[in-house]
């Protein structure tokens, strides 16, 4: 590989230095793209305010089937999740990143007029499915995204900002709903739905201002563009001449045309060793993340404390409080998981929940309608102190681990596979949760614990670790073969300047011997 050197000595690796920086240009994008998250948060966390609603609850849920319409009403959105999930992976993998969020963010502008306007509960529910399908789409496909937008050194924290932004959702979400409680008309729990579909429309045009990821871009053949790309997100003052920028696109080239003739689709990843244990890895991470619990109490949070006794102004005031916590985490997290690695977080996270999980379900049994201030009060307290620990530990560290860990030209379908496990979990805790807790009550927290030990501990001995690796990079850790390593590059530039050479200018002048596999 690169022949046209001669090396005349070995660099020692602390010799060898590109120096890392995360520009603006970068960080803005990023932000930009984070939309996507924040429409994913919002949307699903919407009807956690309206389900306590005065007058949505006396159109909708005076009933006997008030449950059984609450659990319809959050399978059709779940449900509605997975189907996108899917159906993103073709779109993005074929039409781009890009078109994949516009796609998606026209289906979430649609349903929040229909959601806004539905005339019958039927209605509602479709729209609510209708709504699934884009934030599905949405949840996937951002991630991606921002994974393959972001530089090595810190695309933890870059990525990371997908589940910040959903935390800042579920904030922005349960303030609105709380701000709306005090308008006394009918179509109170309407207003909750046009913000929506305002949002929404903010990330449709949002799309225009993003530029395509370089790699998908390459994996199409669409090289100039791909460079033009990369020097916009890497050129900075600190490196004039885009050496990071330059070493990455070496990397991506390299390992794009190895994985160019190579199979795609579900049944070759389960075929393939090393691509088969990054999907059980993304289902566990999920099945792990679900486990907790987290989405159920998210979605029923209000009525939760309802159980425990508050009226309706504070129900959504404890729940904004418990989301303002959970974003307080995520953000500890973000800092967290580049310096100490997304599995160590996942691990200690899953056990902490399990033991949180637990206490509250005891606090329940005894405390829950029985009047006793002191031990209803800590019941609230072990719901915060849960949100605080989780958002610390798995938020954000799940969303970047399975989108970093597989290889380009099947990021998307991998991905999908990992937040299919997201939502599969998600329907079998969520859709009998208001059912479950009429005649379960506390004891239904224990199927959360059960399944969360068993994943945590599978996590523990069968995930590697993915921090501060590029993207190709990570394929070692799986048994692939990684064509070009930045330190490689880094060090047959030095050698070139310690051998009088003049740099080469473009990557694509750097002669190259590449071993394509046959598919």
């Amino acid at each position: 590989m690169f022949e046209n050197l001669k090396i005349k000595r070995t660099i020692r690796p602390e010799e060898i230095h590109i120096k890392p920086k995360t520009t603006w240009t970068n960080i803005k994008i990023i932000a930009i793209s984070a939309l996507g998250s924040f429409l994913f948060g919002y949307s699903n966390n919407a009807i956690s305010g309206t389900l306590v609603q005065q007058s949505f609850v006396s159109k909708y849920l005076s009933g006997d089937n008030a449950a059984a319409l609450t659990d319809g009403i959050l399978g059709g959105f779940i449900g509605g999740n997975l189907a996108g999930a899917i159906v993103q992976g073709p779109i993005s993998t074929r039409y781009g990143r890009r078109i994949a969020t516009a796609v998606a963010a026209l289906l979430l502008t649609i349903s929040g007029a229909l959601q806004a306007g539905a005339a019958n509960i039927n209605m509602f529910i479709a729209a609510r499915t209708i709504c699934g399908i884009g934030a599905g789409m949405v949840i996937t496909n951002v991630p991606v995204y921002m994974s393959e937008i972001a530089p090595p050194h810190s695309r933890g924290l870059l990525v990371a900002s997908h589940g910040l932004m959903i935390t800042n959702a579920y904030i922005a979400s349960s303030a609105v709903a709380l701000g709306f409680r005090f308008v006394y008309t009918d179509y109170q729990w309407r207003l909750q739905f046009v913000v929506l579909t305002f949002l929404s429309l903010l990330l449709l045009l949002s799309v225009f201002f993003l530029p395509e990821s370089p790699r998908w871009l390459v994996q199409n053949d669409r090289i100039d563009e791909a460079w033009i790309v990369l020097e916009k997100l890497h050129k900075s003052d600190s490196d004039p001449e885009a050496a990071l920028a330059r070493a990455e696109f070496i990397q991506i080239e390299a390992q794009t045309a190895a994985e160019k003739e190579l199979p795609k689709g579900l049944i070759y990843i389960f075929k393939t060793p090393s691509l088969r244990k990054r999907a059980f890895c993304a289902i566990l991470v999920w099945m792990m993340g679900q486990s907790t619990g987290v989405l159920v109490i998210a979605n029923l949070i209000s009525t939760l404390f309802a159980d425990l006794g508050y009226d309706t102004t504070l129900q959504l005031g404890l729940s904004l409080v418990w989301f303002v916590i959970g974003q307080t985490g995520s953000a500890v997290n973000a800092v967290l998981m580049d310096r100490f690695g997304r599995v160590v977080l996942l691990v200690v996270g899953g056990y902490l929940c399990c033991i949180n999980i637990t206490i509250e379900a005891v606090l329940q049994k005894f405390y829950l309608n029985s009047g006793f201030k002191p031990g209803v009060n800590a019941a609230v307290a072990f719901y915060y102190i849960f949100i605080f620990l989780y958002g610390c530990t798995v938020d954000c560290a799940a969303y970047v681990y399975i989108t970093e860990i597989w290889p380009t030209h099947i990021r998307s379908t991998g991905t999908t596979i990992g937040l299919s496990a997201f939502f599969v979990t998600q329907l079998a805790f969520t859709v009998p949760a208001s059912t479950a807790f009429q005649n379960l009550g506390w004891k239904y927290y224990f199927i959360f614990m059960s399944v969360c030990f068993i994943t945590t501990t599978c996590i523990l001995f069968y995930l590697p670790e993915t921090a501060g690796l590029s993207l190709e990079e990570v394929g070692m850790r799986f048994g692939d073969n990684v064509e070009i390593e930045f330190q490689q590059i880094a060090k047959e530039k030095q050698q070139q300047k310690m051998d009088g050479i003049e740099p080469l200018p473009e990557a694509e002048h750097i002669e190259r011997s590449i071993e394509v596999p046959s598919s």
